[in-house]
């Protein structure tokens, strides 16, 4: 079996032949506790995108196609392995792509749209403002200039509301305390502030975090073009706007998906590019730390505990 041919069967067929039971699923999306640890975990994690036929795990840092997948889920970086594995199976694999496809057609037929839009008005939502600024320590004005809130409803009559950061297709990330997710299209964010000099991110909290962190330094966080992939398995819909910058910054995470990511973004760019690692930096200042967030939250509990040892010694004199 080819690569593309193995990347052309159905994930959720794969799953269905691997018995991994998805928790939900429709027309668009299905979602599946953890693959990779046994679906040890309360919530599912793991989202397979039906028509894009890729995947993404939350829990995991990570995503792909069929491919990525079964590399992980194998446990190998052997991509004959891979190939190997599925060339033995391929006729029962071709059973199961029928009874998944038809699965599939009856959830179409059944739920065309799995949730409608409410609306989308300016964030101002206390709850919403409160986790960005109390749990995610970002500057409140620079949340407003990049998100919204969002109001929606699912097929069941259940109604939802999270902040909301759009992307190029047309879609939006979504987030609050308690979900994370994606609505309409899947896509890239790219912010044009006409430099030559980019600065790459995963996920939108890390771009607020950044200019949060700049702000705070009392620098400029608009001398930069940003661009945020929203999903690592995002990375070369980016190629085409990152190499329009000679130089290029990486703030992609600290877990195997997302040094995964930057070992390919340095494989494509590093003879033409200018190609700089920044999560290295700050973690020689906090090695914990997964993503520009947490730094950010490292340095507000810093920066508190110190002010709170200076109004001590203030209180001794």
């Amino acid at each position: 079996m080819t690569c593309d041919e193995l990347k052309r069967i159905p994930l959720i067929s794969i799953l269905n032949y691997l018995q991994i039971p998805c928790t939900r699923m429709n027309s668009r999306e299905a979602w599946l506790r953890n693959p990779f640890n046994g679906g040890n975990e309360r919530t599912a994690s793991t989202k397979v995108d039906i028509h894009r036929n890729i995947w993404y795990s939350h829990s995991e840092g990570f995503g792909g196609n069929n491919i990525d997948f079964l590399m992980k889920f194998l446990d190998t970086d052997d991509l004959s392995i891979v190939l190997d594995w599925a060339d033995e199976r391929k006729n029962i694999l071709s059973f199961h792509q029928q009874t998944v496809l038809d699965k599939v057609q009856n959830v179409q037929n059944e739920n065309k749209q799995s949730y409608s839009i409410l609306s989308i008005k300016p964030l101002g939502n206390k709850a919403l403002i409160d986790y960005l600024t109390d749990v995610r320590k970002i500057d409140l004005e620079i949340a407003k200039a990049y998100c919204q809130e969002i109001y929606y409803r699912t097929a069941k009559g259940q109604n939802f509301f999270a902040i909301c950061f759009k992307n190029d297709a047309g879609g939006y990330e979504l987030r609050n305390s308690y979900d994370k997710r994606s609505l309409l299209t899947k896509g890239i964010t790219t912010i044009d502030n006409g430099s030559k000099e980019i600065v790459l991110f995963e996920g939108f909290t890390d771009l607020l975090s950044f200019m949060t962190l700049k702000k705070d330094a009392g620098k400029s966080y608009l001398n930069t073009n940003f661009c945020i992939l929203n999903t690592t398995a995002n990375l070369e819909k980016s190629f085409p706007f990152l190499e329009r910058h000679p130089r290029i910054t990486s703030y992609l995470d600290t877990d195997a998906g997302g040094v995964k990511s930057y070992q390919t973004l340095r494989k494509q760019f590093e003879k033409t590019h200018t190609v700089k690692n920044g999560m290295e930096e700050l973690q020689r200042r906090c090695s914990e730390i997964k993503d520009v967030n947490d730094y950010l939250i490292f340095s507000s509990s810093r920066e508190q505990n110190q002010n709170i040892q200076s109004g001590r010694k203030l209180s001794n004199r």
